[in-house]
């Protein structure tokens, strides 16, 4: 499984860390550190993206995003986006941050995705739950790596990347549309259930939440 891994994260053609993430490769399946719970603890929740304002990325210290797709943006494998998610990013945007979609997908995916929502800067095939496609985004734009907010749903990809290299873990709830792998995101939901529950012994939905 190791060996796997390595292979699929030399695959992404974007890591320049890549000694870092096989750092984090070779010990897969072992007790380690970065099986922790915390490292698929989110800082902050929102139910949606849209829920997000400028305000609160300057709450959060973040000076760029990094923006997942697939049940963040639109149910996965399909194109049917939230509606307002082009005002979304057109205000993210004005309000000084940059963005840039950071996917697990291939460019058969991402690239059409990114030209549509207003040519936005991508880094496809990613590997998260491994931190190099959020490394790649920070430095394309400029910022330090815990300057960049990681928005997506999943805490065992997302937010373990980010957790991973000290950028800002924020989770949205997922997109509420039927999935295309129901037994994937059933499974996926009981590994997050406790996580969750954890979570919201501490905070609630939004910044102002974990005040």
């Amino acid at each position: 499984m190791s060996v796997l891994l390595f292979e699929l994260c030399a695959l992404c053609g974007y890591c320049e860390a890549y000694n870092d993430c096989s750092k984090f490769i070779i010990v897969v399946g072992k007790a380690s550190e970065m099986d922790k719970k915390d490292l698929t603890m989110p800082r902050y929740r929102f139910r949606c993206v849209l829920d997000i304002t400028p305000e609160d990325l300057h709450k959060m210290g973040a000076k760029a995003v990094g923006l997942d797709i697939d049940n963040t943006l639109a149910p996965d494998g399909t194109f049917n986006f939230v509606e307002g998610v082009h005002e979304w990013i057109d205000k993210i945007q004005k309000a000084g941050f940059p963005i840039t979609v950071i996917s697990n997908g291939t460019f058969i995916r991402v690239i059409p995705i990114s030209k549509y929502l207003g040519n936005l800067p991508y880094v496809h095939l990613s590997c998260k739950p491994f931190s190099c496609g959020l490394k790649k985004a920070a430095k394309r734009m400029g910022v330090d790596i815990s300057e960049l907010a990681m928005i997506g749903d999943q805490l065992f990809s997302d937010i373990k990347a980010a957790n991973r290299c000290g950028a800002i873990p924020v989770r949205v709830d997922p997109l509420p549309a039927k999935s295309l792998y129901p037994h994937y995101y059933k499974w996926k939901e009981k590994r997050e259930e406790p996580i969750l529950r954890e979570f919201e012994k501490n905070h609630g939905y939004g910044v102002e939440g974990n005040d």
